[in-house]
C-alpha cells in the first residue's frame, strides 16, 4: 500500500473537520471496494478513541478496518485471520513505537481543554494548537501506507 501522499491526505481530511479515523480511513478510500463516503461512514465511530471513550487511538482503529478491505483472501479462513492478524500487529507496534502508547486518553492527558461527553469539541486555532491528533493522523497514515 506504498503511496507517497496517503499522510498529507489524512492530515488534508483532520483539517476538514473529520475525526481521526475518518480521516486515515478515507485516505485510504481508493484502495478498497467501498466509496469515499462509505468509508468515511463506517469509520465515524473511531473517532475519539471508539465514540469519544478515549479508548484505542481511532486513527489507529481505522487502519484495521482498511487492512481487512484490502487484504486479498486465499480462501483458507485460519490462513487469511492470521495474515490479517500478523499485519494489523505489525502497524499496531509502528505506531506504539512512534507515540509510547495506543490509547487516546493517554495520547491526550497532557491537553487541559480535552472535554468529556458526547459532543466532539469545536475546531478552533486552541484545538489545533493543543492537541497531537493532526500529526498523529499524518504519522498513521504513512505507517499504514508503508506496510
Amino acid at each position: 500500500m506504498k503511496e507517497k501522499n496517503r499522510g498529507d491526505l489524512a492530515a488534508e481530511n483532520f483539517l476538514k473537520g473529520y475525526n481521526c479515523a475518518q480521516s486515515v480511513a478515507m485516505a485510504f478510500a481508493d484502495l478498497t471496494p467501498l466509496t469515499a463516503d462509505e468509508i468515511r461512514r463506517a469509520s465515524h465511530a473511531f473517532g475519539g478513541g471508539f465514540g469519544r471513550t478515549r479508548g484505542m487511538c481511532g486513527a489507529l482503529a481505522s487502519c484495521g478496518m482498511i487492512l481487512g478491505l484490502v487484504m486479498k483472501e486465499s480462501g483458507d479462513i485460519q490462513a487469511d485471520k492470521t495474515e490479517l492478524y500478523r499485519r494489523v500487529q505489525e502497524v499496531y507496534s509502528l505506531f506504539k513505537e512512534a507515540f509510547g502508547t495506543t490509547s487516546c486518553s493517554e495520547l491526550l492527558e497532557n491537553v487541559t481543554s480535552v472535554k468529556g461527553g458526547f459532543a466532539p469539541q469545536p475546531r478552533d486555532e486552541e484545538y489545533y494548537a493543543t492537541r497531537p491528533c493532526l500529526k498523529i493522523v499524518r504519522k498513521t497514515a504513512e505507517i499504514l501506507g508503508s506496510t
